[in-house]
């Protein structure tokens, strides 16, 4: 019978030990997720269509989780091969399931951002529109590709 008592005893001990661990690591994963202000509003900046996928995908989604404002600015419609239309609803298809609303999402189609690697953007202009966003929209994070 006393065998039975310690290793009752063990075994609450155990259990307290294990929630007390777990408690205290749930507890610390808030807080580092704390450092990022709730509802921040951060911007993912991509060169074309499919970048958010292929490069950000964990990253949005672990932001649009901890609830921060995610928008997305997309510098050119991917028409390299002419499939500039197919390629911005599949942007926009891809935002919705990552988790950044329709209404967030920018993307600009302008013959100064072609999609053609031989082509060198102005860096300027690209700055220049990049500054305008975030101040328009309040953007205080940022995610640049």
């Amino acid at each position: 019978m006393e065998v039975v008592g310690v290793l009752c005893l063990a075994l609450t001990i155990l259990t307290w030990g294990f929630l007390w661990v777990w408690d205290f690591a749930e507890r610390r994963t808030r807080h580092q997720a704390g450092l990022l202000a709730a509802e921040s509003r951060a911007l993912l900046v991509i060169a074309h269509p499919d970048d958010e996928a292929m490069f950000f995908a964990p990253t949005v989604i672990g932001l649009a989780g901890l609830k921060h404002r995610v928008s997305l600015l997309c510098f050119s419609a991917g028409n390299y091969y002419n499939q500039g239309e197919i390629r911005k609803k599949e942007l926009l298809q891809s935002c919705e399931v990552l988790g950044i609303l329709s209404s967030h999402v920018m993307i600009i189609d302008n013959r100064d951002f072609p999609d053609d690697p031989g082509v060198q953007w102005d860096t300027e202009r690209v700055a220049s529109i990049l500054l305008q966003y975030i101040a328009v929209n309040g953007i205080n994070l940022g995610v640049l590709c």
